[in-house]
């Protein structure tokens, strides 16, 4: 048995079936097995801090690496979870990874979920948090919006929403198997709905919790999904990664597609044999493979955009 077959058996035995818990008890769940990271030394320090937002305060985390690359961007991180769960603390292992492999600053979100919550909070506690970062002096040389499942939605979301907004700092996205598509009617969802860890069944309950009860109106909602958005013109750089064994694997070649008709530079990374979530896994061989990649991309991307010449 091959170590995608091994991890796909152990997270499917695992996992709880928060499908049939009511939506905060599923969170607590899935946050409950948290497991605090083991590379806290990738990073020189950490920053936990609030930005003030609508009256409510988000919780942020800034990752210092030992060396900055000079004129690297920032990087403003989302979470995934579904909306529902997830937070600075489910992905600190990988955020510190990634301040460590880029020699960049990391801004992880701990934007708001649902129920509580619906769209577009998170996408605007993303700009939020991207505007604090302006003026904090935290992002001289530009952002990199990033997510991974959900958080690559709001990534996503928050860009398209800045690019709007005009004088936009975002200078890349990265979307790691972005979570796009209420319908959920793309082949690979028909496919890989069962057997590869995240299932459609948890993927539609994921979008019930988030869209309410106004799913059937929201789901061609731009403001609930950057899928719906028609114009993708004015974009900046894109890097989107996609996975074959992942239900969520064509809606991200589609996103992908649409936005380099769109005139936008995109590089679609697709790895066919693995599954939805496992760029994040700790200790993960393919995990390591794939981000590897990632962080050649990235330290090609990232490094060019100085004040001079963005």
């Amino acid at each position: 048995m091959n170590e995608t077959q091994q991890m796909l058996d152990l997270l499917s035995t695992n996992f709880p079936d928060i499908t049939s818990m009511p939506p905060t008890e599923g969170r607590r769940v899935v946050d409950a097995r948290v497991r605090p990271a083991a590379n806290i030394d990738d990073v020189a320090s950490t920053e936990d801090l609030t930005v003030d937002t609508d009256g409510r305060a988000v919780s942020v985390r800034v990752y210092h690496p030992h060396e900055s690359v000079e004129a690297a961007a920032t990087t403003v991180f989302a979470h995934g979870g579904g909306f529902l769960h997830g937070s600075i603390a489910s992905h600190d292992g990988f955020c510190r990874l990634w301040s460590q492999q880029t020699r960049s600053t990391v801004i992880s979100v701990d934007y708001a979920l649902s129920p509580e919550h619906s769209a577009p909070t998170a996408r605007d506690d993303m700009i939020a948090v991207v505007d604090w970062a302006l003026g904090d002096g935290r992002t001289e040389h530009g952002v990199v919006l990033a997510g991974d499942s959900s958080g690559g939605n709001v990534a996503a979301a928050a860009t398209l929403a800045l690019r709007d907004r005009g004088a936009s700092p975002v200078v890349a996205q990265v979307l790691i198997y972005p979570f796009l598509d209420p319908s959920m009617s793309s082949h690979s969802h028909l496919t890989r709905a069962e057997g590869y860890f995240v299932t459609g069944a948890l993927l539609a309950h994921y979008w019930r919790v988030h869209l309410g009860d106004d799913f059937a109106a929201r789901a061609s909602d731009p403001s609930a999904t950057p899928f719906a958005v028609t114009d993708l013109s004015a974009m900046p750089p894109s890097i989107v990664i996609t996975a074959g064994l992942d239900p969520l694997s064509d809606e991200g070649a589609e996103y992908a597609r649409r936005l380099r008709e769109a005139g936008a530079s995109v590089l679609h990374r697709h790895f066919p044999d693995q599954f939805h979530g496992f760029f994040t896994i700790a200790g993960y061989g393919p995990a390591r493979s794939a981000s590897d990649i990632l962080w050649s991309d990235l330290r090609t991307l990232i490094r060019p955009h100085s004040k001079e010449t963005r």
